[in-house]
């Protein structure tokens, strides 16, 4: 059986809203093993961004903690948290956040540049990963000369660029076409399958059901569906 991965362990997390408290999250457990693409469902306002947030350290619980690749990572002080999600976690998010100025090949290596990484080896890492996905051309062109679908796949080739434990999809999909939706999810389905782990959330259950378990958060917890 693959190794656990990434664990969450009683995930509470609430927000203020006026004068009342909204419990968005309420004990949240989950358990993700090295190689498996999860999909996480759940209605709008549901708490799914919150909770991946929470996986990657972007955001704190209120209680619970969260152990990634042995680490709990909660226990970190705040100025180490950013070092540790270089190291450990890709992400992706549905609007890119590629910057403008760089090419497609800067922008996958930013994190390995962000790392220490002599550019000229991050650079040859970079154009590496991108061919792994099937993105060989277009490598000096900047962001807005790219389709959609093509500025997802540099986001994708960006969260992979350090072979992190774990890559966390906010709505990769969320903002292609059906088509292109589909082509994105073959390819993250292809990732799996060479052993990369990937959690993502998504409100399109075409993508969800292509994954290789489906979670539902609703009402602040979290129920595992095998596909």
């Amino acid at each position: 059986m693959n190794e656990v991965v990434l664990q969450a362990e009683g995930i509470w997390r609430s927000f203020k809203s006026g004068p009342e408290k909204l419990e968005v999250l309420k004990g949240v457990e989950l358990t993700v093993r090295r190689g498996e693409l999860v999909a996480i469902v759940g209605p709008s306002g549901s708490g799914k961004s919150t909770l991946l947030h929470i996986l990657g350290g972007l955001d704190r619980p209120d209680q619970g903690r969260v152990i990634l690749d042995s680490c709990d990572i909660f226990r970190y002080p705040e100025e180490r948290l950013p070092e540790l999600r270089n190291q450990k976690v890709g992400f992706v998010f549905q609007f890119h956040h590629l910057l403008a100025e760089f090419t497609v090949l800067e922008n996958v290596a930013l994190p390995l540049l962000i790392a220490g990484r002599a550019r000229n080896r991050a650079l040859v890492q970079a154009e590496a990963v991108l061919d792994e996905i099937g993105f060989t051309t277009r490598l000096r062109h900047r962001p807005a000369e790219l389709s959609g679908g093509e500025r997802a796949l540099v986001a994708v080739a960006r969260a992979l660029a350090k072979s992190p434990v774990v890559v966390l999809a906010d709505e990769p999909t969320g903002n292609l076409d059906n088509r292109t939706a589909s082509g994105l999810m073959e390819l993250l389905v292809q990732l799996k399958e060479k052993g990369r782990t990937i959690v993502l959330v998504t409100h399109n259950e075409t993508i969800a059901r292509q994954a290789g378990r489906r979670l539902v958060l609703s009402d602040g917890r979290l129920k595992d569906e095998d596909v």
